[in-house]
């Protein structure tokens, strides 16, 4: 689309009546069932209202415009875009997928000085572990630290998969829940 054309101003406006309906569900942190259904009830028709205004706009304009091919795009992603309106956990936005790629993005140049394949694999390896604490709701340094002290105090090979992060988050867990000796003798 060329900037400042006007006629983006309705979809643009859609658009942040959808994100209006998130905003405020977020803010007053409303369950799945009640963002699902404030999706159906308020989000449905706007997201109808946008997809007959592309599908207009695409078939009048020559389909070589910016506006005709940013209509073509969305509509090809149709199903994607709208699939929100279906599971309640779907953000109306990707903005995590797009920090995740962007991350990919700046690193791919720090990646040419690994030093070699080997350095390179490693660090890999890293960004794996890292990745997999924070899926696991593990904060990284603190699992580095401990695993890292463990590893240079001996810890048995044979038992390296407790030491991957969601069995480690468990074991941590446990072990704040078990009255220590010292807390008992007092």
């Amino acid at each position: 689309m060329d900037a400042g054309d006007t006629r983006a101003a309705l979809p643009l406006s859609l658009i942040g009546r959808l994100f209006e309906v998130e905003r405020e569900a977020d803010e007053q942190q409303v369950e799945e069932t009640e963002r699902l259904r404030r999706r159906d009830t308020l989000s449905r028709a706007v997201t109808e209202q946008l997809g007959r205004w592309m599908a207009e706009v695409y078939n009048r304009e020559p389909p070589k415009s910016p506006l005709a091919r940013a209509c073509r795009y969305a509509i090809n992603q149709w199903k994607s875009l709208t699939r929100f309106m279906e599971d309640a956990r779907l953000p109306l936005h990707n903005n995590a997928s797009e920090l995740r790629l962007r991350e990919i993005a700046v690193g791919r140049k720090n990646y040419l000085f690994a030093g070699s394949d080997a350095g390179a694999e490693r660090a890999a390896c890293v960004y794996t572990l890292v990745a997999t604490c924070v899926l696991a709701g593990v904060e990284p340094w603190a699992y580095l630290a401990d695993v890292l002290e463990k590893l240079a105090q001996g810890w048995p090979q044979r038992r390296l998969e407790e030491l991957l992060p969601p069995m480690w988050k468990a074991a941590r867990a446990a072990a704040s829940q078990t009255p220590s000796t010292s807390s008992a003798a007092t």
